[in-house]
């Protein structure tokens, strides 16, 4: 075998066994919404999460939370997100 069949070969095995299942885990661990407590109001909401982009940034690190959703919103609509950083999300 080539050593760039090889390589090509493994990176496909690591991309199978370790990127796609860390991805799929994100994924459902945050789609749907979920009540958080507003740390801006005090006031539990309804908060949406973008599991496709919880996803894509899981394999790197952990992931990246970006809302979606709020049911505070359009009121508190430039807020920072901040409820995302809670335990109780992640």
């Amino acid at each position: 075998m080539e050593l760039r069949t090889t390589l090509m070969l493994i990176a496909a095995i690591g991309l199978l066994y370790v990127v796609l299942p860390v991805a799929i885990e994100a994924f459902f661990r945050f789609r749907g919404r979920r009540g958080v407590t507003c740390p801006r109001t005090g006031v539990t909401a309804e908060v949406t999460i973008d599991a496709w982009h919880a996803a894509a940034t899981a394999v790197p690190g952990p992931s990246r939370l970006h809302a979606t959703d709020c049911s505070l919103w359009p009121e508190h609509a430039g807020c920072a997100q901040n409820c995302l950083d809670h335990p109780e999300v992640r």
